[in-house]
């Protein structure tokens, strides 16, 4: 039997479906991932790795239904975002900004923390302009070097969702049973970095959300208004073409440019 395709999909849901949807997509991310979390317990590895790497990719689904739902315009004003809901590898460069965000946001929520706590410190430590400069080099350094091994990881992601479910021959045999509790572990941390800043920080862009701080809603509301005056949907919409070109592989065009970085950084010391 055909399976019939009807006339509405994630492309043209109202913003109210939107939310319900991506309601639905978070659940089922957090199901795969708790699958994924069982089947480690049973020295299932290899699926539990590819499991939780599917969980990645239907909470970046999620997101951007999420975010729709909540007065932007990704769907609408994204040229080839549709690719997106279809197309596993698009959705690990979505990935990889929010692993970026969740490097630095732990950071930055421990230094506002400081700031409250104990002022005089960090007032000490801008006052000394060496000082400051030389934290601010070994932390940027550390934080590359970070920000680095996330972009290798997610280089290799689809083609570690595939190992972790079947076995192929390249060069050598593969087979989800090579995957051990390191590698499964390895993946662990990262989802889990994710799952972490998503919770933290999705509230942030819900328009229901009475309590929320008033001045980082006008900046959401500012946000959403440049996206559209800045042309700022049309360049995430060349970055996706670039990602959804067969020949070219962005992330190493990202990897030297980030090495790059680091080598500048590390010849000022």
């Amino acid at each position: 039997m055909v399976r019939e395709k009807g006339n509405k999909s994630f492309m043209n849901l109202s913003k109210k479906e939107c939310l319900k949807v991506a309601k639905e997509t978070f659940r089922n991310a957090d199901s795969m991932y708790n699958d994924g979390v069982h089947l480690a317990k049973n020295d299932s590895f290899g699926r539990a790795t590819s499991l939780l790497i599917l969980s990645m990719e239907e909470n970046m689904k999620a997101l951007i239904l999420y975010l729709d739902g909540n007065g932007f315009e990704f769907r609408s004003r994204v040229k080839g975002i549709k690719s997106l809901f279809n197309n596993h590898k698009l959705r690990y460069p979505l990935a990889l900004v929010l692993s970026g965000f969740n490097i630095f946001g732990k950071d930055i929520k421990e230094i506002i923390t400081k700031i409250k706590t104990n002022p005089t410190e960090i007032q000490a430590y801008m006052r000394s302009k060496n000082k400051w400069e030389s934290l601010a080099k070994v932390y940027l350094l550390k934080k590359i070097k970070q920000f680095i091994s996330e972009i290798l990881w997610f280089s290799n992601a689809e083609y570690l969702r595939q190992e972790g479910m079947y076995v192929d021959y390249d060069i050598v045999m593969k087979t989800p049973l090579d995957i051990n509790k390191q590698d499964y572990q390895d993946v662990y941390y990262r989802i889990n970095g994710m799952r972490e800043f998503i919770v933290d920080f999705l509230p942030i862009f819900d328009e229901r959300n009475e309590e929320g701080d008033l001045e980082l809603k006008a900046h959401l509301i500012k946000l959403q208004k440049e996206l559209i005056s800045e042309k700022g949907y049309e360049r995430i919409g060349e970055l996706l073409s670039k990602f959804n070109n067969k020949k070219l592989n962005p992330l190493e065009a990202l990897l030297e440019n980030v090495q790059e970085l680091e080598t500048d950084l590390t010849e000022d010391f």
